[in-house]
């Protein structure tokens, strides 16, 4: 059967699986490294693809965040499949706030974000709501990666290989972070917010193992 290599989201928190693990007996967390200043989502996954041992059929999995470099790693790595899980398949999927910036070149946009993450930090406690404790991710060196993650995706042009390897994607018709209707998705799934590994682990399981199952009988 082939090795299932999982992809958190932006916030690198491997706990969003907790609940998937056990349903994939060949599923792996891929660890992320820290990204170069302004490198790109393709030079990034480039990069990744190298520390991760490709010795048998993959199917690569993605979170959110995780989906998009998800797509670039499975070409790299020539996988069986790419499974975007409460993600984007292109940047033309991204919501309309997402794409009013992508015109923002990489070193800007970082510098942009570091100055709200400051303001953010800043903003009296009894006034923060919670788009404020968010923003607070971007603030001094601890947000250092969510700063690059952010602006690599506003600057996400996919390369040729993505074009290669199947693509199935799982959303949730609630997801208000990428908003479904923004969306081609493959599999719907009903009630379902963004973190579908642990909210629906058992819908995303079941698409997995049948994907798994498909490519085990090539």
């Amino acid at each position: 059967m082939p090795k299932i290599l999982l992809l958190t989201g932006m916030t690198p928190d491997p706990r969003i699986f907790e609940r998937l693990l056990p349903l994939l007996p060949t599923a792996v967390v891929v660890d992320w490294i820290p990204p170069n200043s302004n490198e790109s989502i393709v030079s990034y996954a480039d990069r990744l693809s190298r520390t991760i041992v490709n010795d048998q059929p993959t199917i690569v999995c993605g979170v959110s965040f995780g989906g998009i470099v998800a797509r670039e790693l499975a070409s790299c790595l020539d996988a069986r499949a790419c499974v975007l899980v409460s993600s984007v398949r292109s940047p033309s999927e991204l919501p309309p706030w997402y794409r009013c910036f992508r015109a923002m070149p990489p070193r800007f946009a970082e510098s942009i974000m570091k100055i709200v993450g400051e303001v953010a930090a800043r903003w009296p406690r009894k006034f923060r709501f919670a788009s404020t404790w968010r923003l607070r991710k971007l603030n001094g060196t601890s947000g250092d990666w969510y700063r690059w993650a952010t602006a690599a995706v506003l600057n996400w042009t996919p390369s040729q290989g993505t074009e290669r390897v199947p693509v199935i994607h799982i959303h949730g018709d609630r997801d208000s972070t990428f908003p479904i209707r923004y969306t081609q998705a493959d599999r719907i799934v009903r009630g379902g917010g963004h973190i579908l590994p642990l909210t629906n682990c058992t819908e995303v399981a079941e698409i997995l193992l049948g994907l798994a199952a498909e490519h085990s009988a090539a």
